[in-house]
């Protein structure tokens, strides 16, 4: 018996191409498997779960929106819609803004009727090397934007500062 017969076919079973296709359409899958299967983030050292705090700032805000921000709040994600943190404080200051002088100098200017607002938010997070991941897959770094939702208020908010409880 010949390897490949007069038709074309592998020891008389399978055509040379039909079997090119069917190991091509294996090799696809695998490969899709491993490229979506695998982690995005390659961790750096142990990875260990930790309870740590952050400060989300908004620079001008409404006061009716401010006061409904209270401590014990769980705050989520707007845009996931999954928990984020609790709220385990709110301070708020007089809101302020840049502008622009007449002469061209970038001034803080303080926002009459509006608050600027620091909530203090603790999360249990995934700490690897000095990098943190908090709850909702939300990694906690400085100058992230966030829009959180509150039980009654939502508000657009620039992540300040991470205590990674290490200091």
């Amino acid at each position: 018996m010949k390897a490949i017969d007069q038709k074309g076919r592998i020891f008389g079973v399978i055509n040379i191409l039909d079997l090119f296709l069917i190991l091509l359409l294996i090799a696809a899958l695998i490969f899709a498997g491993l490229k979506f299967t695998k982690s995005e983030e390659i961790a750096i050292g142990p990875t260990t779960q930790k309870e740590v705090t952050y400060v989300l700032y908004n620079s001008a805000e409404h006061p009716f929106v401010v006061d409904q921000i209270k401590k014990g709040d769980i705050i989520k994600d707007k845009d996931k819609g999954l928990k984020i943190g609790e709220v385990v404080n709110v301070e708020k200051k007089p809101g302020k803004v840049a502008v622009t002088t007449a002469d061209g100098r970038m001034v803080m200017s303080t926002v009459p009727e509006k608050y600027s607002v620091y909530i203090t938010v603790k999360t249990k997070a995934a700490i690897s090397g000095s990098t943190a991941v908090g709850e909702g897959d939300n990694p906690l770094l400085a100058g992230s934007k966030l829009t959180i939702k509150g039980p009654r208020y939502m508000i657009e908010t620039l992540l300040t500062e991470v205590n990674l409880g290490d200091k």
